[in-house]
């Protein structure tokens, strides 16, 4: 369950991913997704060594991902498969 700071954080997040308030809608709209949000941007803040290249990350194309950028992949559903590759980035790096 996220409480209204974490969706607060999450909404600064998707606003610095560059998202408008409609996409940002969709794609916190679940509880679990807020979750991964915040897991992603902490797993991305581990990863780069300033903020600036870890939000500008999720709007570069990205193999993994069949050339598609991150945030595309989260927005069709595919938020879980971000999660997991950066988490696994972080952890086995």
């Amino acid at each position: 369950m996220t409480d209204d700071a974490d969706l607060d954080k999450a909404r600064t997040i998707a606003a610095a991913w560059g998202l408008t308030d409609p996409e940002a809608q969709q794609l916190l709209d679940d509880p679990r997704c807020v979750s991964c949000v915040l897991n992603i941007d902490d797993s991305l803040c581990r990863i780069y060594p300033t903020q600036e290249r870890a939000r500008a990350w999720p709007v570069r194309p990205n193999r993994a991902f069949d050339d598609k950028t991150p945030l595309d992949v989260m927005l069709s559903g595919g938020i879980e498969q971000v999660r997991k590759y950066l988490r696994y980035h972080v952890y086995n790096a």
